[in-house]
């Protein structure tokens, strides 16, 4: 005699619930952080200049287009007292996180993480230079650029593009690159250095951290 399994109406009322929860969940998350997005027009930007002090992680990348798009995500206590600014001058576009508010914040380093964690994506056009410093943030390149500075304190830099000239500096953070036909020159106090030998180098990387390790290779 053949047994017909009964959901009972308790069972399935009871996971459509945590379903519901979970949604909300993720919802609320969304609804949680401060997101801003924002696209421009890039034909008469040549250089992008960020101020990336307080902003934990910079993502560039570069695609055959002509604008620029920039996403930026605040979470934290004060995430709706800051906010990424953007203003254009002489072909250049800078950016960096401001405070907007007149209340103050606890000037508390170790917990930073507190008062505001933000995140800063952007798409850009190819052969543009590229100009970024920071005290904590990590920064990750992929494309094509015509020039990089890359100034970090505490955060690592990693690199998967080609440029005519790249100058990476670091204190604490690792340097990695993966690049095409490089003359490299490559210093660390107190990190080890791995190099790929090139041939036909057609393009200058200077690379220097004091307590990071350094590595530079060729694409697999």
């Amino acid at each position: 005699m053949n047994k017909n399994n009964t959901i009972k109406p308790w069972d399935f009322n009871f996971k459509a619930f945590f379903m519901l929860i979970g949604f909300l969940f993720v919802a609320l998350s969304l609804q949680a952080q401060n997101v801003l997005e924002k696209e421009l027009t890039a034909e008469r930007i040549d250089s992008i200049v960020i101020d990336g002090n307080q902003i934990f992680k910079i993502t560039v990348v570069t695609s055959k287009t002509n604008q620029i798009k920039i996403v930026s995500t605040l979470d934290g206590e004060y995430q709706n007292e800051f906010q990424v600014v953007m203003r254009e001058n002489n072909h250049t576009l800078y950016l960096h996180l401001e405070h907007l508010s007149f209340s103050e914040i606890p000037d508390d380093k170790r917990n930073a993480h507190k008062v505001i964690a933000a995140t800063l994506q952007l798409e850009i056009p190819e052969e543009r230079s590229l100009d970024i410093v920071s005290d904590i943030g990590s920064v990750d390149l992929s494309g094509t650029f015509n020039s990089l500075y890359i100034q970090l304190s505490r955060g690592r830099c990693y690199v998967e593009a080609d440029t005519k000239t790249a100058t990476i500096n670091t204190l604490d953070g690792d340097i990695i690159v993966v690049t095409d036909n490089a003359a490299v020159t490559a210093n660390s106090n107190h990190g080890k250095i791995t190099v790929d030998e090139f041939y036909n180098a057609i393009s200058t990387w200077k690379l220097k951290s004091i307590n990071g390790n350094i590595t530079v290779e060729k694409p697999d």
